[in-house]
């Protein structure tokens, strides 16, 4: 996967030549800023928002790791550099000088290799699994790879039905989505993404933000529903299907968001704001380039990013509970355990380090003009993140979308109303996709 707009730093050329050219400029400089500064030119031409939030960031910016990541994973997922070279040459560029930049550099590489290893048995184990499942007639397991990284979702359905795509939340995977899934089958061809860094996914050590899982899901949808489909999500997840619809115009058929995180306004402070900026956010970014952003050092923010994944592992059930407010018993042995397990894999830890460094953020009322689309707004109204203010960004989207094409359906539940009242999510989908389809009268 991964389209013609390639990410900061993957070289969409490949070839063993160049591979083992860049593996020796690796070790030769043996540090990892220089190394970025002469291999990966971010690519900005294009107008892709990867490409100039990481251009901001920069190679001293760059995580440790991150490099060798943007640099190899693809060539390495396309044989063109074998893994065991990798291995055999880190593990000698560490031995006389361990505390050296040569050797940091190498120890990342070698902790990327293990990394790619690790995340290839876990979706081999999957495979291997997936009929040991109690809902296994409903949906499979499956990878795709992206930029060189394995990507799991989650396919089943109908064949003959429209096409849904769910995408998960914070620290949540496709897996959050199994019972829609299983509510949806009879009638919709259904698909559940892992986002890049979550779930069973692949966890690089690279700098994440709303445009990387952005353009993951675009190309997911693009290369595997690929046909005309409905994107759904939830928290960041709905941020991140907003986004992908608004690049994906009239191939994405209805958006569906469930308590999606981003800002949204009112429509005179969306117009004021507009006005101030000298447009959108978007042709902000691509006409003036990202604003540079002052963030703690990376070993702090590495450092922070373990202690609160270790803080936060033993109290995933009564968090869930606390955004589970009507029906707390929806939070399952099989929901926690599959939070913690993820947190566990290689790299879990980065993706909370790449808050700090995050671009500046397009609002609903932005991105929902961008897409165009019919909307459907599934909101839990007694959410308890976000300040307590769910109820009134709820009754915005009547305000910033065209009356004509949103429909409102208020659930009472918390934060995650498809795992709360999936029934309900569900029924409301159904009845949406089949509006828009004409299938029923609006």
């Amino acid at each position: 996967g991964g389209g013609d707009d390639h990410p900061y730093g993957s070289r969409a050329e490949g070839g063993e030549g160049l591979a083992l050219q860049m593996w020796d400029a690796y070790r030769r400089l043996g540090d990892e800023s220089a190394f970025a500064r002469e291999w990966l030119p971010a690519n900005t031409e294009g107008g892709g928002l990867e490409q100039i939030a990481m251009e901001a960031i920069g190679p001293d910016g760059l995580a440790p790791g991150e490099a060798f990541h943007r640099a190899f994973s693809e060539l390495l997922s396309l044989g063109c550099i074998s893994p065991s070279l990798i291995l055999q040459d880190s593990q000698s560029d560490q031995g006389f000088w361990p505390f050296s930049a040569q050797a940091r550099a190498a120890r990342h590489a070698e902790e990327a290799v293990e990394g790619r290893e690790w995340h290839m048995l876990l979706g081999d184990l999957d495979v291997e699994s997936d009929g040991e499942r109690e809902d296994r007639d409903a949906f499979a397991y499956k990878y795709f790879k992206w930029q060189g990284h394995m990507v799991r979702y989650a396919e089943g359905g109908n064949e003959q039905g429209p096409a849904v795509l769910f995408v998960h939340g914070f620290g949540a995977s496709a897996d959050q989505w199994h019972k829609c899934i299983k509510e949806l089958g009879s009638t919709h061809k259904v698909y559940a993404i892992d986002l890049l860094g979550f779930g069973h996914s692949a966890k690089p050590i690279v700098t994440y933000s709303q445009y990387l899982w952005e353009d993951v899901v675009r190309d997911f949808a693009l290369e595997v529903v690929s046909r005309p489909l409905y994107l759904s999500g939830n928290s960041i997840g709905g941020y991140t299907a907003m986004s992908a619809a608004s690049q994906l115009k009239g191939f994405c058929r209805g958006l569906i968001l469930c308590n999606s995180a981003g800002r949204i306004v009112d429509a005179e402070t969306f117009a004021a704001e507009e006005r101030e900026r000298g447009g959108t956010v978007k042709a902000t970014l691509r006409r003036e380039g990202a604003p540079a952003k002052e963030s703690p050092p990376q070993w702090a923010l590495n450092w922070a990013g373990r202690a609160i994944i270790a803080g936060l592992r033993p109290n995933v059930e009564s968090f869930c509970k606390k955004v589970y407010p009507n029906s707390p018993e929806q939070v399952t042995p099989r929901l926690v355990d599959s939070i913690v397990r993820d947190s566990k894999d290689p790299g879990g830890f980065s993706i909370l380090a790449a808050g700090f460094k995050l671009p500046p953020q397009a609002t609903k009322n932005e991105l929902l003009r961008e897409f165009g689309g019919k909307l459907l707004v599934t909101q839990g109204v007694n959410d308890p993140l976000g300040g307590g203010v769910s109820k009134k960004r709820f009754a915005l989207y009547n305000q910033v979308h065209p009356e004509e094409d949103v429909k409102l359906v208020s659930i009472e539940a918390g934060h995650c109303p498809q795992c709360e009242a999936y029934e309900e999510v569900s029924n409301a989908i159904r009845t949406f996709t089949a509006e828009v389809e004409g299938m029923v009268p609006a």
